[in-house]
């Protein structure tokens, strides 16, 4: 399972001592990050520039909290467009790319399922391409250019190293997704500016101990995870668009 890795634990280098970062509490039980990492900054890390936005919450608390975690990530999201300098009037498509058989990588097929398209907007769920020998790149690239999209929204689940990110974390970015085999979806691939919205549901054992191998794994609360996260996220996107 080919995933990118959550940018967060990439960049904690650059969280303390960079002048790009900002973290702020919202409350005891959410708090935010935001990086606008320069072109110069990124090559340290191996990341494109752009805004990366993590917004991390304590689970088994946040019920009490749910509508600030939600206007949080409308405003989050908001930010991205205005960015990237996107609004109501450009054509934008969600993807939501994974395999809706798999309970950790069924966020994207969940959230584009709730997500409510009109005028300018429109969504599409693709499965992984061993179900449709079709590269996802080429997919959207194809899309974006038959239907004159400006921007894609593309969601996907996403690898940690730290397994208390798992149902914690949601990440948004506007530099778009960067498997470790698989094609980049960025604006150098699909030609339109891309936004890139992630939750992490697995993570590699060696990131535990050099003596594991290389397994994937996640927790049992997985389907909680993908499910509540698909609810937030969609209700945020539904408000803005």
């Amino acid at each position: 399972m080919n995933k990118d890795n959550l940018f967060y634990e990439d960049s904690e280098v650059l969280i303390n001592s960079s002048k790009i970062s900002e973290k702020r509490e919202i409350s005891k039980n959410i708090s935010i990050t935001k990086i606008d990492l320069t072109k110069e900054e990124g090559i340290k890390i191996n990341r494109p520039k752009g805004l990366y936005t993590t917004i991390f919450y304590n689970n088994d608390a946040v019920k009490d909290e749910i509508e600030k975690l939600i206007e949080l990530t409308t405003n989050s999201i908001k930010e991205s467009l205005e960015y990237l300098k996107i609004n109501k009037k450009n054509k934008i498509l969600f993807a939501g790319i994974g395999n809706k058989n798999l309970s950790v990588d069924k966020l994207g097929y969940l959230l584009i399922d709730k997500i409510v398209v009109s005028g300018n907007t429109h969504k599409i769920y693709k499965d992984i391409k061993a179900f449709t020998n079709i590269e996802t790149t080429d997919f959207i690239k194809s899309l974006v250019k038959s239907l004159g999209i400006d921007l894609v929204i593309v969601v996907d689940s996403l690898k940690a190293e730290n397994i208390e990110r798992l149902g914690t974390t949601i990440q948004i970015s506007t530099a778009g997704l960067k498997p470790l085999k698989n094609k980049e979806i960025s604006k150098k691939t699909v030609s339109a500016k891309v936004i890139s919205i992630g939750v992490p549901t697995i993570i590699d054992m060696k990131s535990l101990s050099k003596d594991n191998p290389s397994i994937l794994v996640t927790t049992d609360k997985v389907d909680e995870i993908v499910e509540n996260n698909s609810s937030i996220l969609s209700i945020a996107i539904n408000r803005l668009f």
